[in-house]
């Protein structure tokens, strides 16, 4: 495994949660080709992020949501998302953070996503995943266990792309990462995405996977990493969690026609 300095990062991301938090509630989103909203936060924290991974790992790919493209080939790629949930950041909601992911022949093997507002910064590197310095795991419990206080992460558009049936609440985060990480620490039971992409996904999923769980399609493809690290989005909905909660919840949702 390579070396990587999980907490050179992590300085790293509250330095970029610091110029965040300077201009949340201050800043107005513009609207990028596909329609989705980018700010100067964004912007200005995926360049800090570029310039440092660099100059600290320069035989290393970048991929980020603000255009970064660079030597995607390589065997070992970051994936960055430095607002991951801009549309909750600009509307002055609180679920929003800085993901980071690496990427190893396509697969994610390292990953840290920063909260600032509430100052929670989960991340793993090998088989074991943190929030701060606390071990998570995911909830493994058989769909006969769960129960009405349960709860499923949800993306905003759920309730015109999705048939969902479960017995317990679901909950709208406005981060990828967000949703995905409740699900590694044991909040969540699970999570399901839609139109995600590789830096909604690299780092969270390196920490989920850390902590004992999955993510699938709803079909149950496995993820194309290729197709993610072209920057393409993935369409189909995918469902985080640990094993035996994703298959049970591709027999209860279902993708509308």
């Amino acid at each position: 495994m390579i070396d990587i300095d999980i907490d050179e990062l992590q300085v790293w991301v509250r330095e970029c949660g610091d110029i965040a938090l300077r201009l949340f509630n201050r800043v107005k989103a513009q609207r990028k080709a596909d329609n989705s909203p980018v700010t100067e936060a964004d912007v200005t924290i995926e360049r800090v992020l570029v310039e440092r991974l660099t100059q600290r790992y320069p035989d290393h790919g970048i991929i980020g949501e603000e255009q970064t493209k660079i030597d995607i080939t390589k065997e070992y790629v970051w994936a960055l998302d430095p607002i991951d949930g801009t549309a909750s950041f600009v509307a002055g909601l609180p679920v929003w953070g800085i993901s980071i992911g690496l990427l190893h022949r396509g697969v994610p093997c390292a990953g840290l996503f920063y909260m600032p507002l509430t100052d929670d910064c989960y991340w793993a590197f090998g088989d074991r995943a943190f929030l701060g310095r606390q071990p998570i795991s995911v909830v493994v419990a058989a769909d006969n266990e769960w129960n009405s206080e349960d709860w499923l992460a949800i993306p905003s558009d759920a309730h015109r792309r999705l048939d969902i049936d479960f017995i317990g609440k679901t909950r709208s985060l406005g981060s990828a990462a967000a949703a995905i990480c409740y699900v590694a620490r044991g909040s969540a039971l699970g999570a399901v995405l839609t139109y995600a992409t590789i830096w909604d996904l690299a780092g969270g999923i390196a920490i989920l996977k850390a902590a004992g769980g999955v993510g699938v399609t709803l079909s149950g493809v496995p993820l194309d990493n290729a197709a993610l690290l072209e920057g393409r989005v993935i369409r189909e909905p995918l469902l985080f969690g640990a094993p035996g909660t994703v298959e049970a919840l591709r027999c209860r949702i279902r993708a509308r026609r």
